[in-house]
């Protein structure tokens, strides 16, 4: 205590310091506390935040409908009317009327005996013959047999039957047709008579009718329909999912605290001097 005294001075300061020790209060535990502002050094810093600014790339997978062409086979069915002609000889009658020129004598009638040709009238039918191909059935009688074992005690024989089987073909033939045709035509006749007798004029015609068998083909249609399938190609958009990649720039900003510029500043600090006062160090 003796030396801080020596460092506190002496005079006027050690009378001041004295007069603030007297005047300090003691606690419980009979120990004074004086206030004491002291101008401590302080390093004080600057503080920076320093922000980097960025872009992250960040991408995901979308899924986009797209359509592509295919070629499909698309089929409809329709019917067609298929048609068979044959044809079968029929026979009918037919009346043909022939006529015919009768020239008759008339003695009455003074006249030489001359002769004269004259002309009858003579009717006929005449068949066109026409080449046409035409489908021709043609069938014969085969014999099937069909045989199977027949056991009779301790013997095995062979027993067949036979039946008649007709198989008939179609094929295309070269086959002869005919068309009736009538035609009339005037023949000669050279009739004499004796001088005297002339002929009666005009000449009667005498027409009879005749009853003639005539055979034609007569022709037999049957008919059926039958499903035609008609088919095409047409194109076809299908759909489809394709994977695509899409990104997009995301701004980032990182920021970081930083201290710069150090600088020694003096500060107050207030400092509790706490004493136990005594006889020996002067300060009651």
């Amino acid at each position: 205590m003796a030396q801080r005294n020596s460092n506190a001075g002496s005079g006027d300061d050690l009378s001041q310091i004295n007069a603030i020790v007297s005047d300090g209060t003691p606690d419980k535990s009979g120990r004074k506390c004086l206030d004491k502002i002291i101008m401590t050094e302080v390093t004080e810093w600057d503080e920076v935040v320093t922000c980097d600014h960025s872009y992250d790339k960040r991408c995901h997978t979308s899924y986009v409908t797209t359509y592509e062409s295919q070629q499909e086979e698309e089929c409809e069915e329709n019917y067609r009317k298929v048609c068979m002609i044959e044809y079968e000889n029929k026979a009918y009658n037919e009346t043909v009327e022939i006529c015919s020129t009768e020239i008759e004598k008339d003695c009455n009638k003074p006249g030489p005996d001359v002769c004269r040709t004259i002309y009858q009238s003579v009717c006929a039918t005449i068949n066109h013959e026409h080449q046409v191909e035409d489908d021709v059935t043609n069938c014969k009688t085969e014999t099937m047999v069909k045989c199977h074992e027949v056991t009779e005690g301790y013997v095995t024989k062979e027993e067949c039957d036979e039946w008649p089987v007709q198989r008939c073909s179609i094929e295309k033939k070269q086959v002869k047709k005919y068309t009736p045709e009538t035609k009339c035509h005037k023949e000669p006749t050279e009739i004499c008579g004796p001088v005297g007798c002339g002929f009666k004029d005009p000449p009667s015609v005498v027409c009879r009718d005749e009853v003639k068998t005539v055979v034609v083909e007569h022709p037999v249609e049957s008919c059926d329909v039958e499903p035609v399938k008609q088919c095409r190609h047409v194109t076809k958009l299908v759909p489809q999912l394709v994977p695509r990649q899409e990104c997009s720039e995301v701004p980032k900003e990182i920021c970081s605290r930083s201290k710069t510029n150090p600088k020694k500043v003096k500060k107050p600090v207030i400092k509790k001097w706490c004493y136990t006062p005594t006889e020996e160090s002067g300060l009651l």
